[in-house]
């Protein structure tokens, strides 16, 4: 008998080709096992440029499809600004591919791959834009005029002075809009770069047949199947744009990715403080009553009952923006032509009640954080994050703040408080084996965060082993692989063998993908050197692993 035939069993309910109801008996992964699927992906980075508050961030992504479809990108980079203040940015982005459709042969991953690749591009062009006060922000209705009185350099005879022009990213709005401006454009040539090449190639008479009446496909059709693949996909995307010069934290949500911020607030007694959790992103889905009453605004009056059915735009897809999703985009018609032309027999129908497109867009809400405002003093250095003894009393915090940001997966399974808590009591020395009331108890009671529970972007998730609410276990020193241990159960271990003992494809009944990154922040002194440049998921290599 094998080592495999040794391993204790659990079953799980299946449902065969044929449609018949019956169980599967899995194998148990060893804890062994366990913890090397938890942690293979995970990264840490410390970032010790000068001015740069961020101290360190740590990412780890767990999948369920195969290969997974989450992705993610950090970016720390030297900015072009007109003053001398410290140049530096730090942009971290989650990208999460939608729900597909079970009959639709599109890879679920292209847009997100793509997103990975060219998202921050995009964004960091309309800010340089921005920095350099140049149109279209120089006249942004919030821009501040330029001066008209008489500079020190007019005074001396020069026609000019050297920087007249006023600091356009002092001004929250003209931020945003330009990482408003850089999705959309990003978006735009997702979803118009086939019809662009389509019209190119009518003119020049390269499209005569369909593909399957000639047999192959010629160089152009090939770049046309290439652009037609991301639009036809979609992804939801999360950015988090921190300006090291002003520290200022810009967090754009497009989709139901989601953000979440943790301020430590000491003790006004002193000896001791709790976290307050701050929700920095707003699920954007036909189950937001914001987003449906947008929706509604945006179409005529006569698709009030049909723009948003059973929670779904036009009753299909969940999240209310998106990048790609092109079907939910085109104007009438074009999806039939490009499809024809370049993919015919692989792409759905457009939705029912499809009359005044478009309904989904990828422009994000935009929130800011100034980060001077309303923190205590930091600690000066960050200490081990291995594991230590269990203690009564939480020791100092090890950061000032933290944001985590992750995609949905890590949201079915808990909600925002659970997540700043568990951060958050990592980060104030608790270890061990904790009860969910211990760790929710580092949160203060006034977290504007309870309205946003679980997200349910997919079915309510089911549970392989049955059992009572897990108690939490803090032994990971990086933070994401301790968020998702927790997520999958915590100190209850079989639990979390079994959820990563499941195969895909039928592990998406249990768990979806789970991308984390934890970004822990503290006073911005820190040194020339250390960690920077660009941490992307192709970095790693991927593996994949039943």
């Amino acid at each position: 008998m094998g080592a495999e035939d040794e391993r204790p069993a659990f079953t799980i309910p299946y449902e065969s080709q044929g449609g018949a109801s019956t169980t599967k008996t899995l194998a148990l992964l060893s804890q062994a096992e366990t913890d090397h699927r938890l942690t293979e992906h995970q990264s840490s980075y410390t970032v010790g440029r000068k001015a740069n508050p961020v101290l360190r961030y740590d990412t780890n992504f767990l999948n369920s499809n195969s290969p997974i479809e989450d992705d993610s990108c950090v970016v720390v980079s030297p900015i072009y600004r007109t003053t001398s203040l410290p140049s530096l940015l730090t942009i971290c982005i989650q990208l999460q591919v939608l729900e597909r459709d079970p009959q639709s042969k599109v890879s679920g991953d292209l847009t997100s791959r793509l997103l990975s690749s060219s998202l921050v591009s995009y964004v960091a062009r309309e800010l340089d834009l921005v920095y350099r006060s140049s149109p279209p922000y120089s006249t942004h209705p919030s821009a501040p005029p330029k001066s008209s009185s008489p500079s020190f350099w007019t005074l001396l005879g020069a026609s000019s002075s050297p920087s007249q022009s006023p600091a356009l990213d002092l001004v929250d709005p003209i931020v945003q809009t330009a990482i408003k401006n850089g999705f959309d454009r990003m978006d735009d040539e997702i979803v118009n770069a086939p019809v662009r090449l389509l019209e190119k190639m009518h003119k020049e008479g390269k499209v005569r047949k369909p593909l399957v009446e000639m047999g192959g496909m010629s160089t152009e059709q090939t770049e046309a199947l290439t652009t037609l693949l991301p639009a036809l996909s979609g992804s939801c995307a999360l950015l988090a744009f921190l300006d090291a010069g002003r520290n200022k934290l810009h967090v754009a949500c497009t989709g139901d990715s989601r953000a979440v911020m943790g301020t430590w607030e000491p003790s006004a007694k002193g000896g001791g403080g709790k976290w307050r959790a701050e929700a920095l992103s707003e699920d954007q889905t036909g189950k937001a009553p914001k987003e449906v009453e947008r929706m509604r605004a945006e179409h005529p009056p006569s698709e009030a009952d049909t723009v948003i059915a059973r929670g779904r735009v036009l009753g299909g897809l969940e999240p209310t923006r998106a990048f790609g999703d092109a079907r939910y985009k085109w104007p009438l018609g074009l999806q039939e032509r490009l499809a024809e032309a370049f993919h015919p027999g692989s792409v759905r129908g457009r939705p029912r009640n499809y009359l005044t497109p478009p309904y989904v867009k990828a422009t994000p809400e935009v929130t800011t954080i100034d980060l001077s405002q309303g923190i205590s003093p930091p600690r000066k250095s960050l200490s081990s994050f291995l594991p230590v003894a269990s203690s009564s009393e939480p020791l100092p915090p090890q950061a000032t703040r933290f944001i985590v940001l992750a995609t949905d997966g890590l949201y079915d399974r808990l909600n925002n408080d659970e997540v700043v808590s568990l951060v958050g009591a990592h980060l104030s020395g608790l270890r061990g084996p904790q009860s969910r009331s211990t760790v929710l108890s580092h949160i203060s009671a006034s977290s504007p965060t309870a309205s946003l529970g679980p997200s349910h972007t997919h079915a309510p998730r089911q549970e392989p082993i049955r059992g009572e609410p897990d108690p939490y276990i803090f032994e990971d020193g990086n933070l994401g692989t301790h968020l998702i241990r927790n997520a999958l159960g915590g100190a209850k271990r079989e639990q979390v063998s079994a959820l990563l003992s499941i195969p895909s494809p039928l592990s998406r009944r249990y768990r979806d993908d789970i991308t984390v990154t934890v970004v822990l922040l503290g006073e911005g002194k820190g040194t020339e050197g250390g960690t920077g440049g660009v941490y992307r998921r192709d970095d790693v290599p991927l593996k994949s692993k039943l």
